[in-house]
């Protein structure tokens, strides 16, 4: 016959099992696991590679004169160049790619090495750091 065992009768590692598990009439509780004494290891990413310094596009415009981009945006057929006010004169300038005579502006970054790329869409954009 087996021993009839009460509820006081539980092991002390169980009885902290027991007690944690709410009823089902219990409402739940969540609490913080607690806070544990080692720091946690610095998540691991991936180093950032060392921003090169590209050679400046060149834009050649229908009237026949020329600019140089280092930074620029082409959306909705509008190319956004940023330059810095103290060496370009400008902080942003808008220039419209009709402005510009695409054929010869796209040779002449082609001769100097650079991938100059028109939008092939109206919503594609078109960022160059």
């Amino acid at each position: 016959m087996a021993p009839n065992i009460a509820p006081n009768n539980v092991h002390p590692d169980n009885a902290q099992l027991n007690s944690a598990q709410p009823s089902k009439s219990a409402s739940r509780r969540f609490t913080k696991p607690a806070h544990n004494s080692a720091p946690s290891p610095a998540p691991v990413t991936a180093a950032a590679p060392p921003a090169r310094n590209l050679p400046p596009a060149v834009l050649i415009f229908r009237d026949g004169h020329s600019e140089e981009v280092h930074d620029y945006t082409i959306a909705n057929g509008v190319l956004y160049a940023r330059g810095d006010f103290y060496t370009d004169g400008y902080w942003n300038k808008k220039i419209d790619l009709s402005a510009l005579n695409l054929t010869a502006t796209m040779q002449t970054n082609s001769t100097h090495n650079l991938k100059f790329v028109i939008p092939s869409s109206p919503n594609e954009v078109i960022t160059r750091p």
